[in-house]
């Protein structure tokens, strides 16, 4: 889950930063390929992706997906994009953030 969407939302920040259509496309490739071949849940992903499975007939019932795979999913989806990716922004920019406040 942290991982997970540390890599999201850096690709995210990336996509945003880019100019172009095309710069946006090729700078989400490294996040979310590396997110992919690591196989890390995301709850947005797991809330597609586990469904199918289930109406193709996967042993797993829905309350087994909730508890046992969409809340620590998200509980890690929250942590990782709250601490990993907000908390550094803070961090790295609330000193200018302030300053220019004060020059307005």
């Amino acid at each position: 889950g942290i991982l997970a969407n540390w890599l999201v939302c850096v690709a995210v920040m990336m996509a945003s930063a880019a100019g172009d259509f095309t710069s946006k496309t090729l700078v989400i490739w490294p996040p979310i390929a590396a997110f992919v071949a690591m196989g890390l849940e995301h709850s947005i992903a797991n809330m597609t992706i586990i469904p199918i499975g289930m109406f193709a007939g996967a042993d797993i019932t829905a309350a087994e997906f909730i508890v046992g795979n969409l809340i620590p999913a998200t509980l890690g989806n929250i942590v990782g994009g709250v601490v990993c990716v907000a908390g550094a922004y803070h961090l790295a920019f609330h000193a200018d953030a302030m300053r220019l406040d004060r020059l307005a």
